[in-house]
């Protein structure tokens, strides 16, 4: 990434005196704007000298993703709070902030690149016989990667938290905390207003421009019985809708954007990036934190804590962090030779949202995606953040439907829908960067050459099936191991099959998608080819040869009551048999929400903080 430093940049355009002062001109701007769009002059600056000079925080955050930029954010509120937060990888790059490109960011050094134990019932189809589950290794975390959906879930999810004995967690508790990290910038109405803020960091966008095959989409599931709502975020989540985004001014609003940025220069505020957390530190002979070793470049860094170590890295992250410290259950503890600190059920109850893809393809011309296209919309993009690349779209639109009772006041299944242009492999390549095999990567594109692609996901909501993480060795270095476990409950297949016959494959029967020309097509695999298209064996064969994550991995440091021995964490967020610990990310989830949960992991965040603030200003002065 180019450095934004005014003299290199100086230098470099330079360089090219020989082509004269239009192209000189042309190269300054192209250099001014690119670094106003990702510039490191607009993220915190490393810390790791002032670490080394005084290793000593009031508050260490390990991760500085959805949750934790967040937690940061508030916690240096309190001006003589010190406090450190530790970040994995470096800052945002150009490639994190163009909206329209966000799956470029997959197998990218801003991925950590995870992939999941393969299994014989699903994700078949991949090279390494296991899904892809992308996690953002930069400030930001996930939320600098991800799709920008802005999505809060369904008040049953937070209902059933607190009917667990998860108190102060319903839908009423923990409305208010969406609101205030929300700074919306839709209309407020006497219908919306009491579920939206405008005071908080994080932009929330609500598009009023139409795209031509958003409607397509969307009137052709109100032929099918979907509810065409203004948005998903207040009274009503059943039906279809363009999503709200997090997109200003043209630029992805990350938490690394939104919570960061704007306390970059805050004197409590230390960030030491590209430093991975490897081992949690104790007082001898306690269970009480002490610190947390880093390891940067190779080289130890231990810090220390007076008051509490916050991870924040992550339903995987964070879970391995805890096994690695002694923190999990006894015999896999016991089994990689790691003195065990507290006997707690770390790594189980692992959700995520899979779904399995539904395509139609309509003829295109080729030439939309063609080099000199691709380019003028890139310097369209960086000279003046317009143009197609500037947000999502055609890609904003999101369901949520019962295949069981179409009454229902909670989903089963999301809807997502994507559509790419003709050849779109000339600007990204989704198939081949999730991992896919050289057999489906080549038929997509043999599929999508002259055709527009509409992929339509039946993303399950609630599954039953639950997977785990375990450590696969001592190094902190070696990716865990990822057990999904999909499809291992039966309903949860019967559940996405119902999904492609009761809606996604009865698209192609509305007058909508006829008069657009959208036919169904599928990619022959050749496992599935013995199979008549029109029967269920057929369907489960796809469902389980494509399966995909929509990268929402959840709940392997479950929050519960003191009655819930599969609990890791108390309802403060507390760890269990661990002192001046807490879990503050979407790893705390006793369940996963019905929708995306970069949202919902953002409120889990801003209540995170409250809770630290109440502890220690109403209450405490030290441990």
């Amino acid at each position: 990434m180019w450095a934004c430093d005014p003299a290199l940049t100086s230098t470099f355009v330079n360089s090219y005196q020989v082509a004269g002062p239009v192209v000189m001109q042309a190269l300054t701007s192209f250099f001014a704007a690119q670094c106003a769009i990702s510039g490191d002059h607009l993220w915190p600056p490393d810390a790791t000298q002032a670490v080394l000079a005084d290793p000593n925080y009031d508050f260490i955050v390990v991760g500085a993703g959805s949750a934790g930029s967040v937690v940061a954010n508030r916690l240096t509120e309190v001006n003589d709070w010190r406090v450190l937060l530790v970040e994995a990888g470096g800052n945002p790059t150009l490639g994190t902030e163009i909206p329209q490109l966000f799956y470029n960011n997959l197998d990218s050094p801003n991925d950590w690149g995870y992939k999941t134990q393969p299994q014989d019932g699903a994700c078949r189809n991949y090279k390494s016989k296991g899904c892809a589950w992308p996690r953002g290794k930069i400030l930001g975390g996930s939320s600098s990667i991800n799709g920008m959906f802005y999505v809060r879930g369904n008040k049953l999810d937070y209902d059933e938290w607190a009917a667990e004995g998860n108190t102060g967690w319903s839908y009423d508790d923990v409305l208010p905390y969406f609101i205030k990290s929300e700074n919306f910038m839709g209309d407020i109405t006497e219908e919306n207003a009491k579920y939206h803020g405008t005071d908080g960091y994080y932009y929330v966008n609500k598009d009023t421009e139409n795209n031509m095959f958003e409607d397509i989409i969307i009137k052709a599931s109100v032929e099918l019985g979907l509810k065409n709502l203004s948005e998903i975020v207040g009274a009503e989540q059943m039906g279809i809708t363009r999503t709200l985004t997090n997109i200003k001014d043209g630029k992805r609003m990350s938490t690394a954007r939104a919570f960061l940025s704007p306390i970059k220069d805050r004197k409590n505020l230390h960030v030491i990036k590209n430093a991975v957390a490897t081992k949690i530190l104790f007082k001898p002979g306690t269970n009480i934190v002490s610190g947390v070793l880093l390891n940067q470049k190779g080289k130890d860094i231990v810090v220390n804590v007076r008051k509490e170590l916050i991870i924040s890295s992550g339903a995987i992250n964070t879970p391995q962090l805890l096994l690695l410290s002694g923190i999990g259950p006894r015999k896999h503890l016991e089994d990689m030779n790691i003195e065990v600190k507290a006997d707690l059920p770390v790594g189980e109850n692992l959700q995520d949202h899979l779904f399995v893809p539904v395509f139609y393809t309509k003829p295109g011309d080729k030439n939309l995606n063609s080099m000199p296209n691709i380019l003028a919309a890139l310097a369209e993009y960086i000279l003046y953040q317009t143009g197609p690349l500037s947000d999502t779209s055609p890609h904003k639109v999101i369901s949520f439907f019962n295949t069981t009772d179409p009454q229902a006041s909670s989903p089963d299944i999301q809807g997502h829908y994507v559509v790419f242009p003709p050849s779109i492999h000339n600007l990204l390549d989704s198939f081949w960067v999730h991992g896919l095999s050289d057999e489906v990567v080549k038929k997509f594109h043999q599929m999508n050459e002259n055709t527009f692609t509409m992929i339509v996901y039946n993303v399950l909501l609630k599954p039953k099936s639950i997977g785990r993480i375990l450590l696969k060795s001592k190094n902190p270095f070696d990716h865990p191991l990822i057990y999904a476990n999909y499809f291992e409950h039966p309903e949860d297949l019967e559940t996405v099959l119902r999904s492609m016959k009761q809606n996604t494959l009865k698209l192609g029967d509305t007058k909508t998608f006829k008069d657009a020309g959208f036919k169904p097509e599928w990619i022959e695999i050749d496992a599935c080819k013995d199979f008549d298209k029109k029967t269920d064996e057929f369907l489960e064969c796809i469902a389980r040869e494509l399966t995909f994550s929509l990268y929402h991995p959840t709940g392997t440091v479950k929050m519960g009551p003191d009655s819930d021995k599969r609990s890791v964490v108390d309802v403060e967020l507390k760890v269990r048999e661990v002192e001046k610990l807490r879990v503050i990310d979407a790893s705390v989830m006793p369940s996963i929400v019905r929708g995306n949960t970069n949202a919902p992991t953002i409120m889990i965040a801003e209540k995170g903080s409250d809770m630290i603030k109440k502890y220690w200003l109403n209450q405490h002065t030290e441990l």
